[in-house]
């Protein structure tokens, strides 16, 4: 069966569906709203189920079939759109699959390639490994990597991989967190971007992971930015620039200048 034949195959099950839940369930829910404000106005009202029952039995009489037609389509373009929304949604579900099975593969070659321009690697995202605590200043060295990436031509950030390029993994990371598994660390990255640099670049930013030697790691896909980031950090604001394997600040003239020829 080809692509095609199956989209519609399943688009026409769930119209047919919609339809029978027009006649059995949208049907009878008008009719019960009608009946609600019926009795409310003539005091001698059939019961409700009594005028279900005779409201429904017409709907075998020749003369009245426009309506169960009428209700059967409603039904079936509800279960059309419902159709097309889930289509879309496993379609989308699907492209991210594979766009972090892709990605991900990539994680081991870049750890060995080492830090660059477009790749930095860090320790940790909130657990300081010195001190053994959650340092949430660390959390503000993430915000500046992507900053820079999001300033410059975008990079990759690897998380629970150390300068050297040893691999850390994330579980440190994970006790540190609400829901410690790699939906509530990727949860937490977005986080830290919408407190510090701003939660319109969010859809900037791709997380993907990959296990290594038995430890998570987490890459943060970072793209070029459509206007100049700046990190608000404790009442002051900062401008950062990847430069080299660095990330650089800049001074506000400085700034000012990279931003009027970056985003002219």
């Amino acid at each position: 069966m080809t692509p095609v034949v199956s989209r519609l195959s399943l688009l026409t099950a769930y119209a047919l569906a919609g339809a029978l839940i027009g006649l059995v369930v949208i049907h009878p829910a008008v009719l019960a709203i009608t009946w609600i404000e019926y009795s409310a106005l003539v005091p001698d009202a059939p019961t409700l189920t009594a005028f279900l029952t005779d409201r429904l039995l017409l709907l075998v009489v020749p003369r009245h079939l426009h309506m169960a037609v009428a209700f059967a389509l409603v039904g079936a373009l509800v279960g059309l759109g419902f159709g097309f929304f889930t289509r879309a949604y496993l379609d989308l579900s699907r492209g991210i699959r594979f766009f972090r099975e892709i990605h991900g593969d990539e994680i081991p070659t870049l750890i060995r390639g080492g830090e660059t321009a477009s790749v930095e690697f860090k320790s940790t995202m909130r657990w300081d490994i010195k001190e053994e605590r959650v340092n949430k200043a660390l959390e503000t060295v993430i915000a500046k990597t992507i900053a820079g990436f999001f300033n410059a031509r975008g990079g990759r950030l690897l998380i629970g991989v150390a300068d050297d390029g040893t691999v850390l993994g994330l579980e440190a990371d994970y006790a540190t967190l609400r829901h410690g598994n790699r939906d509530g660390f990727e949860r937490a990255i977005a986080d830290i971007v919408t407190r510090l640099l701003g939660g319109d670049l969010c859809p900037a930013l791709q997380t993907t992971f990959a296990s290594l030697d038995g430890h998570d790691i987490c890459m943060v896909l970072v793209q070029p930015a459509p206007r100049a980031v700046y990190l608000n950090d404790a009442g002051k604001t900062h401008f950062y620039v990847r430069s080299g394997n660095s990330t650089r600040q800049l001074e506000l003239r400085e700034a000012m200048e990279y931003a009027r020829t970056r985003w002219p």
